[in-house]
C-alpha cells in the first residue's frame, strides 16, 4: 500500500494538474506518517536459518527482501519529501531525526535474480567484514548498513564514505546535506538569533531585514562543510564513470543540483522570474525588492560560491543532453540551472569591475585562461581558475556564446527552454517550459 501511494503521488504531483498537485500535498501526510512509525519500528532482528537447503536459502532470501523492501519504501518516501521542499518550496514533513533506519543494501545485492546468486554475494559480504555466516540479520545490517543519520555525521566529520554504501543511499546522502543545511538556515533565519541573550531591557527593531546568510560565518563554515562533502561523494561517482568508460549514472544529476540547491539563493530566484514572467503566485514590491537585493548580494559579493555553482548549472546541460532518464526530477533540474545562470548572466558585476585583490596578481594573469566552456566536462585546474579569477574570464555555453553579454541571459533562457522541452514524459515540464520561454521573451522586448 505505501509503494502504491508513492508512485500514485509522484504521478499526482509532477503530471502538471493544479487539482491533482493539491491532492498529492494532502497525501503526503500519509506517507510521512509511514515513516513515522511503521517504518522506524519494523522489526529487524532476523536470523539466518542454520542450514544451506534450497528450501533454506529461499525463506532467506524472502525474509530478506521483505526486510529491505521496507527500507526501501521508507527512504524513497523520505526523498521524496526533501526533494518537494525545494522543487515547490514547502517545508519539508521529515527531518533527519527521521532516518535512523538502515540504509539500502548495495544495488548488486538488491538486484540478484536468484536466492543462490543472491547468498553467495550476501556471504562475500559476510566474509569482507570478517563476520561468521551464523550472524543476526540485525548486526550484520548495521555493519554493512549505517542509518542515514549516522553515515552523514561520518561524512561531516571524518569525510569519509562508507564501501558498503550503493548509488541509492549516496542519492540520500546528497539530500541529507540539504536537510543539515536548511537546518542552520532556519535557526540563523530567525531574528532572535542574531540576538545575544540579555537580563537588560532592549528595543525591538522597528524594522528587520532577511538576514544576508553568506555574510554569518557560522552558516558560511557549515555551507563550506557541505561542499566537502558533496567533494568526497562526486569523486566516488566520479570512481563510478570511470569503471563505465566514461558513461555518466543518476547520481551525477543530483550532485551537479546540490551545488544550485546549496550556493545559490534559488528560491529568491525563482520568484524573482516568476514574478517577471506574471506566472508564479502575486508579490508585492517589497517582495519583489527583497528577492532581487538576495541575488544580487549572491552575484556580487558572493561571487566565488556563484561561480561554482554555475559551472555545475552549465554541466548539468550536458549531462541532460547526453545521459537523461527521463525522471520526474529532471524537469525541475534544468530549471533551477537555467535560471541560475540566468540570474548570473543578469546580475553579475562587469568583467571590468576588478577588485584590489585581483589587481595584486598581475603576473597571474597571464597564465589564466581567457574563457570556460560550462556545459562542457572541464579540467579541475580551469574550474578552480574560473571559481577564483572568472571576473576575467568569459563563461561560454553553445548557442548562448558569453554568458555575461548583452544577450547572454536571453540566449540561455532559450536553450534551458529547448532542453525542458525534450522532457514531455511529465506535465510539470510544460510549465517550466511556458515560464522560461516567456521570461526569454520579456527579456527580448525589453
Amino acid at each position: 500500500m505505501a509503494q502504491a501511494k508513492l508512485l500514485n503521488t509522484i504521478g499526482l504531483r509532477y503530471c502538471g494538474d493544479d487539482e491533482l498537485g493539491r491532492i498529492a500535498q494532502r497525501q503526503r501526510g500519509d506517507l510521512s506518517a509511514y515513516c513515522a512509525e511503521p517504518w522506524n519500528q519494523s522489526p529487524v532482528d532476523y536470523q539466518l536459518s542454520p542450514g544451506n537447503s534450497p528450501e533454506d536459502v529461499e525463506k532467506d532470501w524472502k525474509t530478506w527482501e521483505r526486510l529491505e523492501t521496507r527500507r526501501r519504501v521508507g527512504y524513497s518516501i523520505w526523498l521524496l519529501d526533501c526533494m518537494w521542499a525545494f522543487h515547490t518550496d514547502c517545508r519539508p514533513l521529515l527531518s533527519l531525526r527521521d532516518a535512523t533506519v538502515p540504509l539500502p543494501c548495495q544495488e548488486i545485492l538488491w538486484e540478484a535474480e536468484s536466492a543462490v546468486v543472491w547468498r553467495q554475494l550476501f556471504e562475500l559480504a559476510i566474509s569482507e567484514i570478517n563476520l561468521t555466516a551464523r550472524v543476526k540479520f540485525t548486526d550484520l545490517v548495521k555493519i554493512a548498513s549505517p542509518s542515514l543519520l549516522a553515515a552523514i555525521q561520518s561524512l561531516y566529520i571524518e569525510k569519509r564514505l562508507n564501501w558498503t554504501l550503493g548509488e541509492c543511499s549516496r542519492i540520500l546522502l546528497v539530500h541529507a546535506l540539504f536537510q543539515r543545511t536548511w537546518e542552520v538556515e532556519n535557526y540563523l533565519s530567525q531574528p532572535l538569533s542574531q540576538w545575544t541573550p540579555t537580563a537588560k531591557k532592549q528595543e525591538v527593531p522597528s524594522r528587520q531585514e532577511e538576514p544576508w546568510l553568506p555574510g554569518i560565518p557560522l552558516y558560511t563554515k557549515w555551507r563550506n562543510s557541505a561542499c566537502d562533502s558533496l567533494d568526497v561523494l562526486h569523486w566516488a561517482a566520479n570512481a563510478v564513470i570511470g569503471v563505465n568508460s566514461g558513461m555518466e549514472h543518476p547520481t551525477v544529476l543530483h550532485l551537479h543540483v546540490s551545488r544550485i540547491i546549496l550556493l545559490t539563493p534559488f528560491r529568491s530566484i525563482r520568484r524573482l522570474a516568476s514574478s517577471m514572467a506574471g506566472l508564479g503566485p502575486s508579490m508585492n514590491e517589497e517582495q519583489i525588492k527583497q528577492d532581487k537585493l538576495q541575488v544580487e548580494r549572491w552575484a556580487e559579493y558572493d561571487q566565488y560560491k556563484a561561480r561554482l555553482a554555475i559551472v555545475h548549472a552549465g554541466i548539468l546541460f550536458w549531462h541532460v543532453r547526453h545521459y537523461s532518464t527521463n525522471g520526474f526530477y529532471e524537469s525541475h533540474a534544468l530549471l533551477l540551472a537555467t535560471l541560475a545562470l540566468w540570474a548570473y548572466g543578469t546580475f553579475s558585476p562587469s568583467q571590468s569591475n576588478i577588485g584590489a585583490e585581483d589587481e595584486l596578481e598581475v603576473d597571474f594573469d597571464s597564465l589564466c585562461p581567457s574563457s570556460i566552456n560550462l556545459d562542457r566536462p572541464a579540467d579541475d585546474e580551469i574550474v578552480q581558475l574560473f571559481v577564483r579569477r572568472g571576473s576575467q574570464m568569459k563563461a561560454l555555453i553553445t548557442g548562448v556564446g558569453d554568458l555575461c553579454s548583452s544577450r547572454g541571459p536571453e540566449k540561455v533562457l532559450n536553450i534551458g527552454s529547448k532542453l525542458i522541452s525534450r522532457l514531455p514524459n511529465w506535465g510539470c515540464a510544460r510549465r517550466h517550459f511556458a515560464l522560461v520561454k516567456k521570461l526569454a521573451a520579456l527579456i527580448k522586448q525589453s
